[in-house]
């Protein structure tokens, strides 16, 4: 994983009232694991299942509780950190990023700098821009290893973090990316 989205998810200590959904956490559509599902390969299907999964974070003061299809059976090694792990270092991530102080700030340019940039040295094969939301899936070496990254970003202007989910893939799952994605298109977050 990219170091400063580990570094600032420590520092992020953020917090909003309980049980307020973040303002573009909500899906728009309720989550539909079958549709996850539906996109993973065949040749993938006895080793890759959705699940519909709430990832809880303990961070103090600020401990949202994301909602997403989830692969099945990937663990949470920490509650501090939003990051389930496959049986092979496969990772898919769920969190918020404050990029240092947790205050209002331009969550477009602070996401390109912390999630999409490390990325643009790779393959791209999507970066799709829409208000107050950014994808992007690339081809890229991380740790010496072939990944296939597929990450999103989405803010509210005014609020004092943004949100992300992110999936690492190795070249034995990269085939699922388009359900990794579909999977980040569609998470619910409520801050505690």
């Amino acid at each position: 994983m990219i170091k400063p989205l580990a570094i600032a998810l420590l520092i992020a200590a953020c917090s909003k009232d309980k049980g307020t959904p973040a303002s573009d956490g909500k899906p728009s559509a309720p989550i539909d694991v079958g549709a996850v599902n539906a996109l993973v390969p065949a040749p993938l299907k006895d080793k890759l299942t959705f699940e519909k999964r709430e990832i809880h974070l303990d961070q103090g003061k600020h401990s949202p509780t994301f909602t997403v299809a989830a692969p099945k059976g990937w663990e949470q090694r920490s509650k501090m950190f939003g990051n389930l792990e496959g049986k092979f270092g496969e990772k898919f991530s769920v969190g918020v990023n404050c990029n240092g102080e947790c205050k209002e700030k331009n969550w477009e340019q602070e996401s390109d700098k912390s999630d999409f940039q490390p990325l643009a040295k790779g393959k791209i094969s999507k970066d799709e821009k829409k208000p107050g939301q950014r994808t992007m899936i690339s081809e890229i070496d991380l740790g010496g290893m072939h990944t296939t990254v597929i990450v999103r970003s989405w803010w509210t202007d005014g609020e004092k973090q943004y949100h992300f989910c992110r999936a690492e893939l190795d070249d034995e799952i990269k085939d699922a990316a388009p359900a990794f994605e579909k999977a980040c298109s569609n998470v619910t977050v409520v801050e505690d």
